[in-house]
């Protein structure tokens, strides 16, 4: 059903509008299906790009109730030794942090590279690389990243968080993947 075009809106002018609004909304549909068959090393250099500058920001916006979060999925993911479990809390320790930027279109954006992460050549990638020496090596850069955020420091948690992509980009795709 078409709602009435509103008072001092040329009709033509409303039918323009309508259609840009369908326009955009089929090319973000585009823009989303072509996303689906990202590569992961692809999708690595985004995160290398984006989630530094997410740390820095939830170091500066986080709540302590924020904190207190991101500090319980460190504790989880650090208690967990099966994989799929560490992964699970790994992947929200990450998404927590988007969180506490108060940034939704940053938010919004990590869950998108996350739906794309959770895709089958992801994980796969993930499991073949997976070790005990890896996962622990990954809780001591959150517990770097976390001692940063809590402490406040915007500049140490981007770097902390750029280190620990940069090591998990060279655990993923050896010395020559990702930036």
């Amino acid at each position: 059903m078409l709602k009435p075009v509103p008072e001092g809106v040329e009709p033509a002018s409303a039918a323009a509008q309508a259609k840009a609004i369908a326009d955009a909304d089929r090319s973000l549909a585009d823009i989303m299906q072509r996303m689906a068959g990202t590569s992961p090393l692809d999708i690595m250099n985004v995160r290398m790009i984006v989630e530094p500058q997410a740390a820095s920001a939830a170091a500066s916006n986080a709540s302590s109730s924020d904190l207190a979060g991101i500090r319980e999925a460190h504790e989880k993911a650090v208690s967990c030794l099966e994989t799929d479990l560490f992964e699970g809390w790994d992947a929200e320790f990450h998404k927590r942090i988007f969180a506490s930027t108060r940034n939704e279109f940053l938010t919004s954006l990590h869950d998108i590279l996350r739906v794309i992460r959770n895709r089958e050549p992801w994980l796969e990638l993930k499991r073949r690389t997976f070790s005990e020496a890896r996962r622990q090596a990954y809780c001591d850069d959150h517990a770097a990243i976390l001692e940063r955020l809590v402490a406040r420091d915007a500049e140490g948690a981007s770097s902390e968080m750029r280190r620990h992509l940069a090591s998990v980009s060279r655990n993923l795709f050896g010395e020559s993947g990702g930036f």
